[in-house]
């Protein structure tokens, strides 16, 4: 079984012109190509791929946040305070392997595996020296399943540079094994893993697959000692090539 983490590459690129002095005789010319990509800072961020000829995650909600509040000695539950959607997004672009044709003039499909992705919640710990934990749970719903394009391969760097998630959204086409956890949990510092959106078994469905991630809400359940503290953990999502 093959798990791929989540994780984030940024990068920045200068670029400094300086001017040829009057008098300066041009003895040879060279041309060197120059790109520049800026990551998003919006509410979702971009896996690092590669995405051609793989299974990967495209695009994670960048934060959950939950802003300023009172402390409080009872249950407590908070809003997530990010407006714009968010959005868990997969890409499958394996090459699969043909299976059924057996008969004469009959097809064969190329079909890829099951996989799934699920997320935990770390720890919430005081940023201060005191490590606190805040005892807390994460929920949010996740929307139908719907179909992504990722768009087109780049031939600079030989992989998807993947569409931005807003308007490039559709339905998924039927039948698919494309499934969503609905209403999850997470409790913090519990390692078990709960499924996000999964497809259950092997088919020769393809391309990308999202669910939308709404209603995120952060429950504590005391806090007590939390007074004047800032608390912080993460979700991690996990992609497996099973189900």
């Amino acid at each position: 079984m093959k798990k791929i983490l989540f994780t984030t590459l940024l990068a920045s690129t200068a670029l400094l012109i300086f001017a040829k002095p009057a008098n300066a005789e041009e003895v040879g010319k060279e041309q060197t190509d120059l790109g520049i990509r800026f990551e998003t800072d919006g509410p979702n961020k971009p896996g690092s791929g590669p995405f051609k000829d793989n299974l990967a995650l495209v695009w994670t909600p960048s934060k959950f946040d939950f802003g300023r509040q009172a402390a409080t000695a009872n249950i407590a539950t908070y809003s997530n305070t990010v407006e714009d959607e968010q959005y868990i997004v997969v890409n499958d672009d394996r090459q699969g392997t043909e299976a059924g044709g057996e008969g004469e003039g009959e097809t064969k499909a190329s079909t890829t595996s099951a996989w799934k992705v699920t997320a935990t919640l770390s720890k919430l710990v005081s940023k201060d020296n005191s490590a606190t934990e805040l005892p807390s749970k994460l929920t949010f719903t996740l929307g139908d399943p719907q179909s992504y394009d990722i768009g087109e391969v780049d031939p600079d760097t030989n992989d998807f540079l993947p569409n931005p998630i807003e308007g490039n959204l559709g339905k998924l086409s039927d039948p698919n094994n494309i499934i969503v956890g609905k209403s999850v949990t997470l409790e913090a510092g519990n390692t078990t893993a709960t499924n996000i959106i999964a497809k259950t078994k092997a088919d020769a469905v393809k391309g990308g697959f999202a669910t939308k991630v709404t209603d995120t809400k952060l429950t504590v359940t005391t806090g007590t000692g939390a007074a004047g503290k800032a608390f912080k953990g993460s979700v991690d999502w996990s992609l497996d090539n099973t189900y």
